[in-house]
């Protein structure tokens, strides 16, 4: 069946047109979901763990009540009860965020002959009030606030209880062991009324209709909208997962059913670590996803008029160019079969079409011309790209890749990345043994990128580790390297760095700061603290200077975190720095990991900072752990 150009060229644009408008919808309204979802995710977690850090803050801050009574009682300025009583009383009157407070002895160790001594205050309406725990109804030996402490000697938060004898309300406890002549005296408490972290969870606003809830670390609600499940329901009855990942100290964000309702929603958990609690945010699904059912609507309002209209400028534009474009097609097709020679004439009142015959004519002999340099164009750029892939692998074969690199060597661990932002960079790294117990290890930056930094980059390496030698001449070192790159270079680049020296018998540690980065200690017990280094200036940017170096030590377990402004300069999509508070935070979360997760961790993290943003920068990190002299072979 013949059909007419003007319907065919209808046809043939409209199909595709329709059919990209509902795709590009789609794909549109798909990503507007997504958006949204990730949208919450990200501001849910952020929001829960700033809640969870609050109420940390808060039981931490009540947490040094009961270490400050433990003290005073082991000081042994109480002579008699009412001594001990009064303090007390002052104590729960002073502390109005706390509900009581007790100090409970050993059999007969404060009274001689008095088997149960264990005064304890509460508030009632603003009022301290008094009760004598310890008697055969409420023998508070066997109690978990009092057993658990004596057992372990160790500070503990209870599982939240019903305190009948003492308090009478539901609450859980901080519980201290105290001692008298190294052995255990007794126990101080405090008591943390659990309406407080109620009426805190019921304060926080979750989106519209969402709510908070807080688990205890046997999974029972602490708090919950529904009050009549305080202490009674239990999360790992109605969503057994998100329970074990909350009781578990994990914090994520986890589309699920939430426990009131029953309905499909996003839930953010994180751990308030201080009473071993989990703090959890509920945002109803219908909720989060009612701005992009909006957003939907609107586009496939815009998209229905935008096909109407699509339709009706084919129709009439089809008709006026439905004869010259039919020539036009025949000429196409002797272009499409090779020949270039062929040349359109339409004699048309329309003066687009006169312009379209002369553009063709035109185009067949620019073809010619590109076509040519196409050719020529393509083999130079083939060529380009192979002497860059072979730089490349040059490049990375410079540095040291093998990890463990010293497998017999257990004193220490060192591992170390590096990310170029195009094929070849100007960021590097190595590290070397000297003399069988010192362990040689720095990161450079070079000024530039691309081709040029790569070179200089492999001078700096090689004058760097053919200069390094003894211990203490880390300064002489580094003045010499200098001397020598402004004698081999005249085109104004420098490179930074920040150079180490451990001694593995010791920990002791030698470092030259050229305009580098400090270098940040990962200690074994999970703090960061950037070191303090002289600060000289960069190698390479002028002669005879005088460079100095710092000293520090090392503890077993300790690692050493040394990077370049890659890492803290790498731009988010809205333009922000990643910044060195949150390397220190990220380095916090690491710290007593193995050092290959410790750079792939923040390798890792600044990735999902930059998000879809272009790397900027070289990235080059380096973590080494020195394990203590115990391991030395």
């Amino acid at each position: 069946m013949k059909v007419k150009l003007s319907t065919r060229l209808i046809l043939s644009v409209a199909l595709p047109a329709t059919l990209l408008f509902v795709g590009v919808l789609w794909f549109s309204s798909q990503r507007a979901v997504q958006r949204v979802i990730a949208g919450t995710e990200e501001q849910s977690k952020v929001t829960a763990r700033y809640y969870a850090a609050r109420l940390d803050a808060e039981l931490s801050k009540v947490s040094k009540v009961p270490e400050m009574i433990a003290l005073e009682v082991e000081s042994l300025r109480f002579e008699s009860e009412s001594e001990i009583e009064a303090y007390l009383r002052h104590v729960v009157a002073g502390n109005p965020e706390i509900f009581g407070s007790c100090i409970a002895f050993e059999p007969g160790a404060f009274t001689p002959g008095k088997h149960f001594y264990a005064p304890y205050f509460y508030l009632h309406e603003g009022r301290p009030e008094f009760v004598q725990l310890g008697n055969p109804e409420y023998n508070y030996f066997n109690w978990e606030w009092y057993e658990r402490p004596k057992q372990t000697d160790r500070r503990i938060w209870t599982e939240p209880y019903f305190d009948d004898g003492g308090g009478n309300a539901v609450m859980t406890t901080r519980s201290v062991p105290f001692h008298r002549n190294g052995a255990f005296w007794g126990v101080a408490t405090i008591d943390i009324a659990l309406t407080q972290l109620t009426k805190d969870a019921a304060a926080i606003e979750v989106a519209n209709t969402g709510y908070a809830f807080i688990v205890s670390a046997k999974g029972r609600y602490v708090a919950f909208p529904d009050r009549a499940q305080i202490m009674k329901g239990s999360l790992t009855d109605s969503n057994p997962e998100l329970a074990r990942r909350m009781m578990s100290g994990e914090d994520g964000f986890r589309k699920t059913r939430e426990p009131w309702r029953g309905e499909e929603a996003w839930i953010a958990f994180a751990p308030v670590q201080s009473g071993g609690f989990s703090l959890a945010l509920v945002y109803p699904r219908r909720e989060v996803l009612a701005q992009a059912a909006e957003f939907q609507f609107e586009q496939r309002a815009i998209a229905a008029i935008g096909i109407l209209v699509l339709l009706g400028a084919l129709y009439f534009g089809a008709r006026s160019i439905s004869r010259p474009i039919t020539q036009l097609a025949a000429a196409a097709q002797q272009v499409a079969k090779g020949n270039l020679d062929h040349r359109l004439e339409i004699d048309a009142p329309l003066e687009e079409v006169r312009h379209l015959t002369y553009a063709f004519n035109k185009m067949t002999r620019d073809l010619q011309m590109r076509m040519q340099e196409l050719r020529y164009t393509t083999t130079v750029k083939e060529r380009y790209e192979g002497e860059l892939n072979a730089a490349r692998q040059i490049q990375m074969s410079l540095l040291p890749k093998r990890f463990p690199p010293f497998p017999e060597r257990r004193e220490f661990d060192i591992h170390a990345m590096v990310r170029p932002v195009r094929e070849v960079g100007g960021d590097f790294y190595d590290f070397y043994l000297l003399e069988d117990d010192w362990l040689c290890f720095f990161v450079g930056d070079v000024s530039g990128k691309g081709v040029p930094a790569a070179l200089f980059m492999a001078v700096t390496k090689t004058l760097l580790k053919a200069s390094s030698s003894r211990p203490g001449a880390g300064a002489e070192m580094l003045s010499k390297v200098n001397n020598e790159l402004c004698a081999q270079t005249d085109g104004g680049m420098f490179v930074t760095l920040c150079y180490a020296l451990l001694d593995l018998r010791t920990g002791a540690l030698e470092i030259g700061n050229a305009g580098h980065y400090s270098p940040i200690c990962l200690h074994a017990n999970g703090t960061v603290e950037a070191m303090e280094t002289h600060s000289n200036v960069a190698l390479g940017a002028s002669t005879n200077l005088e460079y100095k170096v710092s000293t520090g030590q090392l503890a077993p377990g300790d690692a050493l975190f040394l990077f370049t402004d890659g890492v803290t300069e790498a731009l988010s999509r809205e333009g922000a720095f990643y910044g060195a508070a949150r390397l220190q935070i990220v380095l916090r979360d690491l710290a007593t990991l193995p050092v290959e997760k410790v750079t792939r961790g923040v390798i890792q993290d600044v990735r999902a900072f930059c998000a879809d943003r272009e790397q900027s920068d070289d990235i080059s990190v380096l973590a080494v752990r020195w394990r203590g002299p115990t391991l030395l072979n």
